[in-house]
């Protein structure tokens, strides 16, 4: 186990996942890099507690790990960020059927952890980070995918940031939701 894993869900971090992406960037060949976030995560923990929040971490790196797994092969890597933060590392032409099944699987899976009442609802009250009141959606699942292509990116810093933007943009869309970066030449 790498020394960087995270100790909930066993999967390599920071530094094993810097080390994935710019291997494949010496490489030249195409990949997708999808950077999955959850969304209203932290008014879960609130509502339902750190145990019960630790246990959908630990769920949902097993269910991207599995899906990735049955999905992209062996040479695809799965990787946790710290929080709620995964990224998982694919061929190209993999990251929009992947990003579907993940998307799918998590959808369903969620609803067993919130209360009926809540469920029925829709959504969960709780404060936001500003201390202020206000009603939650049930947990979903954003996912920023970065397409790199030969040349288009020279470090997983560019990689990260490219996909910290489209994440920004996801977050503002309700659900569950995943887009493709398919401009060339950073910005």
């Amino acid at each position: 186990m790498s020394l960087d894993a995270s100790p909930l869900t066993r999967l390599p971090g920071n530094i094993a996942i810097e080390r994935v992406l710019n291997k494949l960037l010496q490489s030249g060949e195409p990949f997708a890099v999808c950077y999955a976030d959850l969304d209203n995560f932290k008014a879960y923990n609130d509502r339902y507690g750190y145990i019960k929040a630790s246990e959908v971490i630990k769920l949902t790196a097993e269910l991207i790990h599995d899906t990735v797994r049955e999905l992209a092969g062996g040479n695809a890597f799965v990787g946790h960020v710290g929080g709620d933060d995964f990224v998982m590392v694919v061929a190209a032409e993999r990251g929009g059927s992947l990003c579907e099944a993940v998307i799918k699987r998590f959808d369903d899976f969620i609803r067993n952890h919130y209360s009926a009442e809540d469920l029925a609802r829709g959504a969960i009250e709780g404060v936001d980070r500003y201390g202020v009141s206000r009603t939650f959606p049930i947990m979903s699942i954003s996912v920023a995918v970065v397409i790199s292509q030969q040349g288009e990116f020279t470090s997983a810093v560019q990689i990260a940031k490219a996909a910290a933007d489209i994440k920004d943009l996801l977050k503002k869309s309700p659900g569950s939701n995943y887009l493709i970066n398919r401009r060339r030449n950073p910005r």
